[in-house]
């Protein structure tokens, strides 16, 4: 029997002009956008993400920043959480969450290889550095952008100094507060 490939997948909000955050790397002009998210449009479909994912890779400045949010605020349950490091022992996890969240290094491709050694079979990348290095080795099946109708001016973007990847639209969704949600599948098979 064929073994299943992990999967992964990126479900990140950017600004019109494609940032993540503010230069601070502070989050704050997506508050009344989640705070609308509970009305007509519900979660905009994040809890279905959720829901389809096994474990959570995020960048060691993206925990910090969620940490940071407090443990009623912590999105992810009791999911496997990897913080991907250059230095893992420096990583502080708080003792509540010391039962499913791991430290880890390592090349995306070894990552993604051994969560299917371990039986993941979809993993949700986070952050902006560790989504730019597992798409740069070819590591990401599918990307959800969520488009904030706001011109931030400067930030920390996305997409800076990517090389070219080619992309197919699955959908675009369109919600009640302004967001737009695309669903984009990547064509370039690099693995």
């Amino acid at each position: 029997m064929e073994k299943v490939k992990t999967k992964a997948s990126v479900y990140i909000a950017t600004t019109v002009d494609g940032y993540i955050a503010e230069k601070d790397g502070s989050v704050d002009f997506l508050e009344q956008y989640q705070s609308s998210a509970s009305g007509i449009d519900g979660d905009m479909g994040f809890a279905d993400f959720l829901n389809s994912i096994d474990l959570l890779i995020m960048g060691r400045k993206t925990f910090d920043q969620v940490i940071s949010f407090g443990e009623n605020l912590w999105p992810y349950g009791d999911r496997q959480v990897w913080v991907w490091s250059r230095n893992p022992s420096s990583v502080n996890i708080p003792k509540i969450r010391s039962n499913n969240v791991a430290a880890v290094a390592g090349e995306p491709r070894e990552l993604l290889k051994i969560a299917q050694q371990k039986g993941f079979r979809h993993v949700y990348v986070d952050g902006g550095t560790t989504i730019k290095h597992f798409l740069s080795q070819g590591c990401i099946d599918d990307l959800f952008l969520t488009r904030v109708p706001l011109l931030l001016g400067e930030g920390i973007p996305l997409f800076l100094e990517m090389q070219r990847l080619l992309l197919e639209h699955v959908s675009t969704k369109s919600y009640s507060n302004g967001l737009v949600q695309s669903h984009y599948r990547v064509k370039n098979d690099m693995m």
